[in-house]
């Protein structure tokens, strides 16, 4: 069985399925008429005393046969009485065949009364004969179907396998391009082709957060290179050297930290689990615990349905980054689902505000790593959210929406 063919091994457990069930509707429908046929040859010999009478006299017994057709013989004496099948003296019970006749017999006493029932048992092996030629007919049916069926898919299946097998190591880029006419095969195409799409953008932002990593580690590491450097040359010499180099070898490595700490946020929201989100509870929650000595009004109800610890990166980073370029307080304002972040900070120009959420931006007077917005805009597009940032005169806002879908 392991050497069949896959198109062999379905079609033949798809026939035995299928005979078996239609053999069993058979043998039921073949029962109902043996049972009915039965009936029919038992029933005249319920009541005996309408074939044969047997009177006792003086001079022995008496037979008076009323019927025919029916064999009548006394085992007692040995003599047949009636015999109109040539069969002669026989000691038996129940259905029999003699020669190419069937015979249905009852014994009373020592009287035996058969019948000719030929013509149903004939009836009985007819039916037979037509439910196994159905049986066949229907097996034969069902396992050259099932074949060509299955050869049809089990071929788009290795078009398939065959055009896996042209993937290089290393080309996620990859898509299966095959038209497969059956519904099965094109849904694992489908599949297929969605998960190395998620494959793509997985190495994809692998590759960006090496590159990222990177680039942006090279100034600080360097930094520490320099000052350790400094620090074997005079560290122990001069006391105010390695003041600073230990100052400055401090700050590099916070920078680092903070650095490979910004990029994982990215990295660790990729399997999310979406709920429904008070906002102004979530936000009150987020102002408790990381911006308890700052002014920050909130204003509105409403609710949202979306990765509770994305948003809450999304929502810190804004706030934050409203203190950093404006003067407190900072607003967060909901409206139904849509939230604002506000600030009282100079206006963003047009050429900043199409860099702005790009990796490692700075604006001019900024201090931090250029990763906040950038991060913050990625965790939002992986959760279905958009940023959109106003900037006039009088104040800026970056405003979270949900994206509908369709």
């Amino acid at each position: 069985m392991r050497n069949l063919k896959l198109t062999t091994k379905i079609s033949f457990f798809t026939t035995l399925a299928s005979v078996l069930v239609v053999s069993i509707a058979l043998l039921l429908i073949y029962r109902y008429f043996y049972v009915l046929a039965v009936r029919s040859v038992t029933s005249d010999f319920i009541n005996p005393q309408r074939f044969v009478t047997v009177v006792d006299t003086p001079v022995g017994k008496q037979y008076f046969v009323l019927r025919w057709d029916v064999y009548v013989a006394d085992l007692s004496t040995g003599e047949v009485i009636n015999d109109p099948y040539g069969i002669g003296l026989k000691d038996v019970n129940g259905f029999q065949k003699i020669g190419d006749k069937h015979y249905y017999f009852v014994k009373l006493d020592d009287i035996i009364l058969g019948k000719d029932v030929t013509p149903a048992m004939r009836f009985l092996e007819n039916i037979r004969k037509i439910f196994m030629f159905t049986i066949v007919l229907i097996a034969g049916g069902i396992f050259l179907s099932t074949y060509v069926l299955t050869k049809e898919s089990v071929k788009e299946i290795k078009a398939f396998v065959s055009e896996i097998e042209l993937l290089g190591r290393s080309d996620v880029s990859y898509r299966v391009k095959i038209k497969p006419k059956s519904l099965e095969v094109e849904e694992l195409v489908s599949k297929f082709n969605d998960l190395m799409e998620r494959i793509e953008r997985s190495y994809k932002a692998q590759e960006s957060f090496v590159s990222a990593v990177s680039h942006e580690l090279r100034t600080p590491i360097a930094t520490l290179l320099g000052y350790v450097n400094m620090l074997k040359r005079w560290g122990a010499k001069n006391e105010e050297i390695l003041t600073e180099s230990v100052q400055a070898i401090e700050e590099s490595a916070k920078e680092i930290k903070n650095i490979i700490e910004n990029m994982l946020l990215i990295a660790r929201v990729e399997t999310l689990t979406e709920e429904k989100i008070n906002i102004r509870d979530f936000i009150s929650e987020i102002v408790q615990h990381k911006f308890k000595d700052r002014e920050v009004i909130v204003e509105g109800e409403g609710t949202i349905e979306t990765n509770k610890e994305g948003l809450g990166i999304i929502l810190t980073i804004l706030v934050d980054n409203a203190f950093t370029h404006g003067a407190p307080p900072v607003i967060v304002s909901i409206d139904n689902g849509k939230i604002d972040v506000i600030n009282h900070g100079p206006k963003i120009s047009d050429e900043v505000r199409d860099k702005i959420f790009e990796r490692f931006y700075k604006g001019e007077n900024s201090s931090g790593t250029g990763l906040g917005l950038y991060i913050a805009s990625e965790i939002a597009k992986k959760l279905g959210l958009q940023i959109k940032l106003y900037s006039s005169d009088e104040r800026t806002v970056f405003s979270i929406l949900k994206i509908k879908n369709g």
